[in-house]
């Protein structure tokens, strides 16, 4: 697009001959097959003209200094005053600083420079950042659903900077852009390409005068303290036999100058834990050559950042402690939630609280040697006692199974539990009270504690249950009940212009489920702006759907059933000669599918999933043609793109597990039949939409997506439901036609690798 070539020179001497040009003219370059670009000196300045070769007019392009010329690299600056000089085709495609519309604005971004360096033009693309800007700017909240291939982070940066652009000519200087992501992957991805990358277009064309600032904003846990670990190269050095390797390492850290985001290093979580960031930093020491205090005091100002990325959890933190005047990010007139579908999820976990049983034990470890008081270690002794009780207990009441598929339990403290909470605040109380002032570390501890179980006492607001993390440490916690009223009143009540985006949002059909669960259905509806932007991709020709009629019902402690779906998905496996990937609701399920065909599948890579493993996931992409069972992790946010994953197979319709949140919610419906349709089905299908999307990645990726539930069959109660969610997916019915449509569109190379590289794990 916008061609520039060199063939017209010769042409350009005879307008110079017969005085249709300056005699003194230096030709540069033919625009468009159509325009003669050349500039020529005057006494103080260069000017550039366009001579329209079909009709022999000439038209000023742009002034610049005799010492500052456009060049072969320099030349496409030139085009979007090109286009505003020609008024090319009468499309006001340019850039005028003064009155530029910001709808032109974009287009002349997306139009112009983005294809010039490389970016295909898509119109859906242009539309979304439109709609977007449209959301910024008119004070709405926009709910804006993006399929994959639709280029939706390029259509937020563009749509924010506009709003930014335009807002800040009218009232002037402006707080950065706010972009909310779930993950840390993304984050990077924004941080360190797509906004440099949009920041160097733009400036190439001189739209902006200086690159785009950019800040990556974490909680203080992922930031480096030098003093803590001094302190904590100090507890190693005790026992240095033990601990050489990690000493070794960490005195390499400490002789680098400037060390940050702990994240760039190769720590695990528990040595992180204890040389990052924790507490007040008033009193230390080190605060003149802190890091951690120079980025804070740079991310802090405001006026000279333009966009600052943070996590979903970071930025509900800022919007709950706001109300206690406590700042933690700039403020934003113009706030994108990217993966949007996962806001809630967040929400529940910054407003909830958690502790542990080790919380408790580190207190007592860091206050034991504080006093030599009889009293003292009676209630140091007492308060291990209780702690320990406590979680024996708690442990006592899950059934073995609970965190089979869930890391969470739900459960109800009962009123012994509750007495022993009021004890264990009674005691941190009486222990900081013999603590000194001058060891308020240790005081604040103890008070974070007292607060976070002054929660869980009132805990008729909150549901209350056990969780355990990657590392099998179990946690006690809490989340309310209203999370909806929560949102609206601390995120979507604001002066302040929202874009949420992702790619499933809706249950295929309407949004009405999302915003009901994240408070938007609290908001007046002409405040809310709602757009889809569907894949572009060629679902017609690159996908199947296959929904075989002859499954069992889904019973997962039926053997018969368990062995019939092995057989189902071995048989798949082999029709698509591997490439595959199998999506379980439960784990259990998993291991048992997976030990009745490990041994079945040696011609291929297999990979079996646990929980919180995202390893396997990594090993199944650098297979050639791999098998992955999986759960978690793999229904969402996953790319496997190429063919690498060319079969999807969902063994059971995503519909959420039992739970007290479950129960409460089918007591705000009428009956049961309408609970199901108003909260599991539009549930079921946005998760059921999010698994089937691992399957097309790019516009080249062919598959096909399989589901053997038996409700998505024939006579399946919720088969209208799934059919209508993935209605872009065209169905075949058997087997032997997806082996014929694959050997169709995959090439020989898939279809020997089966042969070639496969082999059992």
């Amino acid at each position: 697009m916008f061609e520039i070539s060199y063939n017209d020179k010769e042409l350009f001497d005879e307008y110079v001959e017969c005085g249709k040009a300056y005699k003194k003219g230096k030709y540069d370059f033919t625009f468009e097959g159509r325009f003669i670009i050349y500039h020529a000196k005057m006494k103080n300045m260069a000017i550039y003209i366009a001579i329209d070769m079909q009709t022999g007019l000439a038209s000023k392009i742009v002034e610049t200094p005799k010492d500052n010329l456009y060049t072969e690299l320099t030349y496409k600056r030139l085009i979007p005053k090109i286009l505003y000089s020609i008024k090319y085709t009468g499309d006001r495609r340019y850039i005028n600083k003064m009155n530029v519309a910001p709808n032109e604005l974009i287009d002349l971004i997306f139009r112009v420079i983005l294809p010039n360096n490389g970016y295909s033009i898509r119109e859906e693309q242009i539309e979304l950042s439109k709609t977007m800007y449209k959301g910024f700017t008119s004070k709405q909240i926009s709910i804006c659903e993006a399929e994959v291939g639709t280029g939706k982070t390029m259509a937020y940066l563009v749509a924010a900077f506009v709003a930014k652009y335009t807002h800040e000519k009218e009232i002037g200087s402006v707080n950065p852009i706010t972009i909310s992501t779930s993950s840390i992957e993304l984050q990077n991805a924004l941080v360190e390409k797509e906004i440099p990358n949009l920041s160097k277009m733009l400036l190439e064309y001189c739209i902006i005068s200086k690159p785009f600032n950019v800040v990556l904003r974490k909680g203080k846990e992922h930031y480096f303290c030098r003093k803590r670990m001094i302190d904590f190269q100090e507890s190693l050095k005790r026992n240095k036999e033990e601990h050489s390797e990690l000493i070794e390492k960490l005195e390499k850290l400490a002789k680098r100058t400037y060390v940050l985001d702990l994240d760039k290093y190769n720590l695990n979580s528990t040595v992180k834990s204890r040389i990052c960031v924790n507490g007040t930093c008033e009193e230390c020491q080190h605060k003149s050559g802190c890091c951690y205090k120079y980025f804070m005091g740079y991310a802090y100002a405001g006026n000279d950042i333009d966009f600052q990325v943070v996590n979903h959890n970071l930025y509900l933190m800022a919007q709950k402690n706001k109300t206690e005047g406590i700042r933690l990010l700039n403020e934003s007139a113009f706030v994108l939630v990217d993966e949007a579908h996962k806001f809630k999820e967040a929400a529940v976990d910054v407003y909830g609280e958690k502790f542990t049983k080790q919380e408790i034990e580190e207190f007592l470890n860091r206050a034991r040697f504080i006093c030599k008081e009889k009293e003292y270690e009676i209630l140091m002794k007492d308060l291990r006692n209780i702690n320990e009780k406590l979680f024996s207990e708690l442990y006592q009441r899950i059934n073995a199974n609970d965190f089979e598929d869930e890391k969470r339990s739900e459960i109800i403290l009962s009123s012994s539990d509750i007495k022993q909470l009021k004890k264990i605040v009674n005691n941190i109380e009486q222990i900081n009270d013999f603590v000194s002032p001058i060891h308020k570390v240790i005081r604040n501890k103890g008070k974070e504690i007292i607060r976070k179980i002054s929660v869980f006492i009132r805990s008729s607001e909150h549901f209350i249950s056990l969780e355990m993390d990657e590392n099998n440490i179990f946690f006690l916690t809490s989340h309310p009940k209203n999370i909806d009223v929560i949102l609206n009143k601390d995120v979507w009540n604001k002066d302040v212009s929202h874009v949420l985006t992702s790619g499933t949002m809706s249950d295929g059909e309407n949004f009405e489920y999302f915003k009901k669960e994240n408070g938007l259905n609290r908001i007046p509806a002409h405040l809310i702006l709602e757009s889809k932007t569907e894949s572009p991709f060629d679902y017609l020709h690159h996908s199947r759907l296959y929904i075989p009629n002859d499954m069992p019902k889904p019973n997962n402690e039926d053997e018969i059933y368990i062995e019939t779906i092995a057989e189902k998905i071995n048989n798949l496996i082999k029709a698509t000669n591997g490439h595959t990937a199998i999506l379980f609701t439960s784990y259990k399920v998993l291991r048992a599918v997976y030990d009745i065909l490990k041994d079945k599948l040696n011609k291929y890579d297999v990979f079996c999933m646990t929980r919180g493993d995202r390893k396997s996931i990594a090993q199944f992409k650098n297979s050639k043609n791999g098998v992955l069972f999986a759960s978690g992790a793999m229904w969402e946010g996953v790319d496997c793109a190429g063919d690498c994953l060319s079969s999807v197979i969902i063994v059971r319709l995503p519909f959420p597990m039992r739970s007290v949140l479950l129960e409460e919610k089918k007591k705000e419906e009428a009956d049961t039949v309408e609970f199901i349709k108003e909260y599991c089905v539009p549930n079921m299908l946005i998760k059921l939409r999010q698994g089937a999307g691992r399957l097309i990645r790019t516009e080249k990726d062919t598959g096909v997506l399989s589901i053997l539930d038996s409700r998505a069959g024939e006579n399946g109660a919720y088969r209208d439901s799934v059919i209508k969610a993935l209605a872009k997916y065209p169905r075949i019915d058997s087997i032997d036609e997806i082996a014929t449509y694959i050997n169709n569109v995959k090439n020989e190379e898939y279809k020997v690798a089966g042969n070639e590289f496969g082999k059992a794990i």
